[in-house]
């Protein structure tokens, strides 16, 4: 045997050494081991203790948000006081409920960007007085959402809409000065220009369904036309409360006459056709002012009128408004200007070259000494009626433009007075043949058309009854909570 053989038997590792190695290194581990797992035990249960309590803060906001939404359900008028910036006891972050085991919560109601829109925030806390979380959520009504809403929409001569969009739950057709890069233009089917001559200087915005169907840009704030749009982006057109409506007419008094005060039976057209109405009673009392027709009305002749107007068949108005009645000043909504993200009106019918896709529609905000259109709402003032700036306006007068600077909003004409105020609401169809101009909102069951010119600006502040008023939430998130 060599030497270094005898060597490694003589001081290689023996079997005992081997296990008491091992005892050794099992020993160390787990002293190092044990203190982790008791750290990791301990705050493993505290980290349970937090989610739970965490997770029950959060449950009781959503439990806030729950009774908020009966509160609104319960009552029209307490979505009417909340959205018209008043406050209802209990839900102004003053009371503490403590209904459910384990916490307590609050809830806020403030109103929303219009009177259809309502911001509610609940925060939970966990008894422990420890954990907080806090939910933001936006519930919307069912209302009137656009300016012009009908079954079809066809808009001609120089026909424009003003201040609120234009929807169709079919079609959508543009012809001559209506086909304007304003406002924005919804609709469930296509959205063209008008056949022949006067179609305007901008072409068709989508006729194929296969398509990317919104634009000019699909993203972003240049957004003019959306189509093939179903709902809730084009909702149905809502019917008004129509007995509520009735019977509120029978109890009005009217000139001329109806068959039992404002409620008109049969049709008022033709020779029977109401010419150079004029009444500035918009209100009766807490009531608005209502004048309901159970067949076909036509309005001739200059006019100012304002309320509710409801036609269970067509509706046609002819001629302008009336004047001094009709030299109405109003408030434009607070977000008209994002009927003006691609045009103003001061650069009506301008174009750049190639595609309309391709278009920058830029200089929003900011308005350079060189700035040429298309280009949406800028810094300067009076691009559009009652335009006071970039997202900003301020009251207008119909016929002398707007109040601080006299400014119509156009780049050439005067202003012109309204025909009617109001809510107008038609089963039928609806023409306006005359060029008048009205300020509310026009429904329309049937094809709305505005063949002979004239303007719809839009009111948002408009408080109708329907047949269903929905509510629903359109949006919710998670905000930093207020310690209570």
């Amino acid at each position: 045997m060599s030497k270094l053989a005898r060597l490694k038997i003589k001081f290689g590792p023996r079997p005992g050494q081997m296990a008491i190695t091992m005892v050794i290194t099992s020993l160390l581990l787990l002293l190092i081991l044990i203190p982790m797992l008791d750290h990791y035990v301990k705050n493993e249960a505290k980290w349970s203790v937090k989610e739970r309590k965490s997770t029950l803060a959060f449950h009781l906001a959503e439990a806030g948000l729950d009774r908020a939404y009966w509160k609104l359900k319960e009552n029209a008028s307490n979505w009417t006081t909340v959205a018209g910036g008043d406050v209802i006891a209990g839900y102004n972050d003053d009371v503490a409920y403590e209904d459910i085991p384990g916490g307590k919560y609050k809830v806020k109601m403030e109103q929303g960007e219009t009177n259809l829109q309502i911001v509610i925030t609940a925060t939970g806390k966990d008894i422990s007085e420890n954990e907080y979380r806090a939910i933001k959520a936006i519930y919307t009504k069912e209302g009137v959402t656009a300016a012009l809403q009908a079954g079809s929409v066809g808009a001609g001569g120089n026909a424009n809409i003003h201040w609120g969009p234009m929807m169709s739950v079919s079609g959508m057709v543009l012809k001559g000065g209506s086909n304007e890069l304003y406002p924005r233009k919804y609709a469930r089917g296509s959205i063209t220009k008008g056949a022949g001559g006067g179609a305007g200087n901008y072409g068709n915005r989508d006729a194929d369904p296969n398509q990317a169907n919104k634009g000019p840009h699909t993203t972003g704030d240049h957004i003019e036309w959306w189509s093939y749009n179903e709902p809730p982006g084009v909702p149905d057109v809502l019917t008004p409360d129509t007995s509520y409506y009735m019977e509120l007419a029978k109890t009005q008094t009217c000139t001329p006459a109806g068959t039992i005060g404002c409620y008109y039976e049969g049709n008022r057209t033709g020779g029977s056709a109401i010419n150079g109405l004029v009444d500035t009673t918009c209100t009766v009392g807490a009531d608005p002012k209502v004048r309901f027709f159970t067949g076909n009305a036509e309005f001739k002749s200059n006019k100012y009128f304002c309320g509710v107007l409801i036609v269970l068949g067509n509706l046609s108005f002819g001629a302008g408004g009336k004047s001094p009645e009709g030299d109405i000043t109003a408030d434009p909504p607070p977000t008209a200007w994002k009927e003006y993200q691609c045009n103003v009106p001061t650069h009506n019918g301008e174009t750049e070259s190639g595609d309309m896709s391709t278009w920058a529609y830029e200089a929003d905000g900011a308005h350079p000494g060189t700035c040429s259109g298309p280009h949406g709402d800028t810094d300067a003032v009076d691009e559009y009626p009652g335009d006071a700036g970039y997202h900003a306006v301020s009251p207008y007068n119909f016929k002398t433009g707007r109040v601080a600077t006299g400014h119509t909003g156009f780049t050439t004409g005067t202003g012109t007075e309204l025909s009617y105020k109001g809510y107008i609401y038609a089963g039928g169809t609806f023409d306006n043949s005359g060029g008048g101009r009205i300020f509310g909102s026009v429904q329309v069951a049937g094809a709305g058309g505005m063949s002979g010119g004239g303007d719809i600006f839009y009111d948002s502040g408009l408080n109708i009854k329907f047949l269903s008023n929905n509510i629903t939430r359109s949006s919710w998130y998670e905000v930093i909570a207020e310690p209570f």
